[in-house]
């Protein structure tokens, strides 16, 4: 009987098989040259590959982001409140802040009411009850503190009339002015003549010549008008007799 061949000693080794040694270092050189990917995370649902698409959309290929304080706005009108004290006072006077629904609004003030009032300017500001001003006319004059004068109004229109009377210290004049008193009585504020008089008009000295042709000289001569006692000025001082010259002398008729 032939003898079996010897056989090699250590593992034995299919044909076309890897060896283990080989296959451990086929790894390590595939692990050494190659590097890990680097992933990003992208929220689809908060505004796309934006750079800040979570916040808001605001990435450059953001474009379906929330906005970060939701559906608010800002402004009478739009903004969104609990209560009236939550918006903004309206520009109007005669309109106040309402808050409707959760959102911001103006309410108009009741038909009537004043604002921004004033005293003596003879009218009033008033609200006409659909959030605009109308201005009507009030019996409200100014007070000018001058006792020589009336307050009263004119339509909307402030009027200080001239009031004669005493004020304080003195007398009121024409123009409306306290003037201080000079006289009591006529004599102090000079000696008269029959054609010339000096007066005291409401505390205040008046002079002056008396008309042309009043009688003078216990009747027999006239007033020329200038302050003087003369013959005659005309015919009416020289008696049914005569006539009063040219130049002042009575002659016979």
């Amino acid at each position: 009987m032939a003898s079996s061949p010897a056989r090699a000693s250590g593992p034995s080794h299919r044909a076309g098989a890897v060896p283990p040694a080989l296959l451990r270092l086929l790894l390590v050189a595939a692990l050494a040259g190659c590097a890990v990917e680097q992933r990003t995370f992208v929220d689809r649902g908060q505004g796309g590959a934006g750079a800040t698409g979570a916040s808001g959309g605001t990435g450059a290929a953001g474009g379906g982001g929330a906005s970060s304080d939701g559906a608010s706005t800002t402004g009478s009108g739009g903004g969104t409140c609990a209560g009236p004290s939550d918006c903004p006072a309206p520009a109007e006077p005669c309109q106040i802040p309402a808050c409707v629904a959760g959102r911001c609004g103006a309410a108009p003030l009741p038909e009537g009411t004043e604002v921004a009032p004033t005293t003596g300017d003879c009218q009033r500001t008033l609200c006409n009850g659909r959030g605009a001003q109308v201005v009507v006319a009030a019996d409200e004059p100014e007070d000018d503190g001058n006792p020589c004068t009336s307050d009263s109004c004119d339509g909307i229109t402030p009027v200080h009339a001239p009031l004669p009377g005493p004020c304080p210290g003195g007398r009121c004049d024409d123009a409306g002015q306290c003037v201080p008193l000079q006289c009591a009585q006529d004599s102090e504020c000079g000696a008269s003549t029959e054609c010339y008089r000096y007066t005291c008009d409401n505390g205040r000295c008046a002079e002056g010549p008396v008309p042309a042709g009043t009688l003078c000289n216990a009747q027999q001569d006239q007033c020329d008008g200038a302050g003087r006692c003369v013959d005659c000025v005309n015919s009416g001082g020289c008696g049914e007799c005569c006539v009063c010259s040219t130049s002042g002398v009575c002659v016979p008729a």
